[in-house]
């Protein structure tokens, strides 16, 4: 279950980038690959919406790599995938919940131009670990960018920070207690 071709489709612009496992990626049938700066508060970074991320540890995460690089943009969905792949200008793509029919086309295609495509844990996207990686998926140009931006998105929760939902209900707990035993102490 390992994606070895791709293609990406550009019928309007008449864009056609193909990527094989082994084979490298062409547009248009001439060969390109990436290119992509050296680090992270330097790089371009397409998301498809910003909506995509949930409320909570993705979107908080998404929010810190909005805050690393040097541009968030957006829209672009497949499109932003290829001009990583071309060295076009894009440098990172970080995506949330999308299908086996969103990405496994894409993983050939900005590998076999030189880039790193994984999940969110730096894991490769498989059809076997998909329901692991929830459709998070991070397309770098190159390993640098990749280590940098694995080391921000896949954080686990516990390790990064404790969610104010276990924060409040730490508080709502304490409070609760000194009440109820300040209310449960006999009166003199």
């Amino acid at each position: 279950g390992v994606p070895i071709i791709g293609v990406i489709d550009q019928c309007v612009l008449k864009e056609r980038w193909v990527g094989a496992v082994g084979q490298g990626t062409t547009l248009n049938g001439k060969p390109v690959s990436t290119s992509g700066c050296a680090t992270l508060k330097k790089s371009m970074m397409y998301a498809t919406t910003p909506h995509m991320f949930h409320k909570g540890e993705e979107a908080d995460k998404f929010d810190k790599m909005c805050d690393t690089v040097l541009r968030p943009l957006y829209g672009a969905d497949c499109y932003a995938y290829a001009i990583v792949a071309s060295g076009f200008g894009a440098d990172i793509v970080v995506e949330a919940d999308l299908g086996l029919y969103d990405y496994c086309a894409l993983v050939p295609v900005v590998e076999g131009a030189g880039g790193k495509m994984t999940d969110w844990y730096g894991r490769r996207l498989t059809l076997d670990n998909h329901e692991r990686s929830k459709g998070r998926v991070v397309a770098c140009a190159n390993e640098g960018l990749h280590k940098e931006a694995i080391a921000i998105l896949g954080k686990t929760w516990r390790n990064s920070f404790i969610p104010s939902i276990t924060k409040d209900g730490l508080l709502y707990l304490a409070v609760g207690a000194i009440l109820g035993a300040a209310l449960s102490r006999p009166r003199s």
